[in-house]
């Protein structure tokens, strides 16, 4: 059976669905493709952390490279300009982070970059740990130094995720489940082969991930790598677990759903998604640095995604043939980024 569509869309995750929302806005006809009708990857296990200026967590990256953080706050800044509806149904929130420094040379790197980027301290500052009440829970065993920054916003991505599905739906997005085998050309038209059906469309734009490589071959030269991120969630049945967002050795943070979410690892295992307790050990150690008592809440729940790595954690959309183009990338910060790339394919299309 053959489907035809203005523009075929390869992969239902975040970055698939934002273009799909966005092209569809625009009175565009598309069509998502996904060998899952319900992928469960790092677009709906993610953290929801959206941030410009704090980097990963583990030290050695405390901010975002200066390119990265330019361009994220251009997704900071969308986030922030949502409705106030969707902000409700997407769990927005903006929630101070105690940060942990292992010298003051950190701080200084965190506020050197809040200086390029926000020089009028518009959504971000820090402030010393003079400023701070140390908590009884803080532990200063392991970090020297602390710091109070503001304006991260934490989003919950799985509802995010089915916000832009239901906004696709409403603009008439076709949703088909096919595993694409093949894409190719002929005479400036592509022509796409599934296990089930074969499409012809306008444009190909493959959002598949860290399975980009794997799908396009020798046609796309950047390496996008799986990176497998573990997160362990703890329950908090007496309500005991502080409103701050712990950052430092990991991120610790008790969101909307009531569960304390320790992030995140950040492994090259293949495409291997297995769940470990050595994983799971690592991040309730590595909150244990940051707050005493992490290790007396009980566990509820682990997961284990598979993020699109690339080298500078900028996403990847290019045009790579006349009428195929890639989207993918971001890595841990790909929340973030969505809601920036159907803009930017919307523009590679037109140039």
């Amino acid at each position: 059976m053959k489907i035809a569509s203005e523009n075929i869309i390869i992969g239902s995750g975040i970055f698939g669905l934002s273009i799909a929302a966005h092209l569809s806005n625009l009175g565009q006809k598309v069509t998502v493709v996904d060998k899952s009708e319900n992928p469960n990857e790092a677009s709906s296990n993610s953290l929801g952390r959206i941030d410009p200026i704090l980097g990963g967590s583990g030290h050695g990256h405390e901010t975002k490279p200066l390119p990265v953080a330019i361009k994220s706050l251009d997704a900071y800044k969308k986030f922030l300009n949502l409705d106030d509806e969707t902000k409700k149904e997407i769990e927005f929130e903006i929630r101070p982070t105690i940060h942990f420094l292992e010298d003051d040379s950190q701080f200084k790197m965190i506020e050197d970059l809040i200086h390029q980027i926000d020089s009028e301290r518009n959504f971000f500052s820090i402030q010393n740990s003079s400023s701070i009440e140390i908590e009884k829970f803080i532990n200063l065993s392991y970090f020297p130094s602390l710091s109070l920054f503001n304006g991260t916003i934490f989003i919950n991505s799985k509802k995010y995720k089915t916000y832009l599905e239901n906004k696709c739906k409403k603009n008439g997005v076709s949703f088909i489940k096919d595993e694409i085998i093949d894409i190719h050309e002929i005479d400036n038209a592509p022509k796409i082969s599934g296990k089930y059906y074969s499409f012809e469309s306008e444009k190909v734009i493959v959002a598949s991930g860290p399975w980009t490589n794997k799908l396009l071959g020798n046609t796309f030269k950047t390496d996008v790598y799986p990176s497998k991120g573990q997160i362990v969630k703890l329950r908090d049945p007496e309500n005991k677990f502080t409103d701050l967002h712990l950052h430092g050795s990991c991120s610790v943070i008790k969101k909307k759903d009531d569960l304390i979410w320790i992030a995140a690892t950040s492994e090259e295992k293949g495409f291997d998604k297995t769940i470990t307790n050595q994983a799971k050990d690592f991040l309730i150690d590595s909150a244990k640095k940051m707050h005493n008592d992490i290790d007396q809440f009980p566990f509820h729940s682990q997961t284990a995604c598979l993020r699109p790595q690339v080298k500078d954690d900028l996403p990847i959309i290019q045009k790579i043939s006349n009428t195929v183009y890639v989207a993918s990338g971001g890595g841990g910060w790909g929340i973030m980024m969505s809601i920036l790339v159907g803009e930017i394919i919307e523009n590679e299309i037109n140039s």
